[in-house]
This record gives C-alpha cells, sequence and structure tokens, in this order.
C-alpha cells in the first residue's frame, strides 16, 4: 500500500534541464508575458559547413498576450551547447524573471490595486 501512497502524494512539478522561460512585455499595453521554451522541441538546427560562422539553433517565436493583440515576435539564436548568444524581439521588450514577479505579483492586503 505504500506504492499508493507515494503515487496519491502531491508533489511540485520538476522543471526539465532542457526548458527555460522567456519574459517579455508587451510594447503596446505593457502587459507581462511569461513564454515557456523547451530546448529539444522547439529550437530549428542550422546545418552550417564546418568552420562556418553562425548560430548552431535558433528559435523563431510570436507571442500575443491576453490585453491586446498586438504581436510580439521574438528571434534568439543558440550555440551548439544551447546557450543563447544573440536575442532580437519586435513589438516589445524582454524583462529578467524579477521584473516579470514583480509586475505580476498580486497586490498585498490591503493596498489598493490599480484599476
Amino acid at each position: 500500500m505504500r506504492w499508493l501512497q507515494r503515487l496519491l502524494r502531491r508533489q511540485p512539478p520538476r522543471e526539465s534541464a532542457t526548458v527555460f522561460w522567456l519574459y517579455v512585455r508587451c510594447g503596446r499595453c505593457g502587459e507581462a508575458i511569461a513564454v515557456r521554451v523547451d530546448r529539444r522541441y522547439e529550437l530549428v538546427s542550422e546545418l552550417r559547413d564546418p568552420g562556418e560562422e553562425g548560430p548552431a539553433y535558433t528559435l523563431h517565436k510570436d507571442i500575443v498576450g491576453n490585453r491586446c493583440f498586438q504581436r510580439i515576435t521574438v528571434a534568439l539564436a543558440f550555440d551548439h551547447r544551447l546557450q543563447v548568444i544573440e536575442r532580437h524581439i519586435h513589438g516589445g521588450t524582454f524583462l529578467s524573471e524579477e521584473e516579470y514577479r514583480s509586475q505580476t505579483r498580486p497586490p498585498a492586503a490591503g493596498q489598493p490595486s490599480e484599476a
């Protein structure tokens, strides 16, 4: 019966090492948006000849938030170790995780919310 208890025990979901989060702010309405990217499935391999310069993988994402329908276009370039080496955005700005958390944190109890 211990196997049943372990099966039913609630555990927080674990993020894979191949997953990273992309945080952006809409240029029109200012909405902060988090996008999950899986390096295993969403990257496009750039076939290059040996010695040829350029990224090993690229990612192109079009992001639309909930507040408005402004399209945010993101292009990332990755090296052969799947680390981001270049990034471009159109229609918004990149955010750090701390900036995203501070913008999406619900107001503390007793503080009026901005409308």
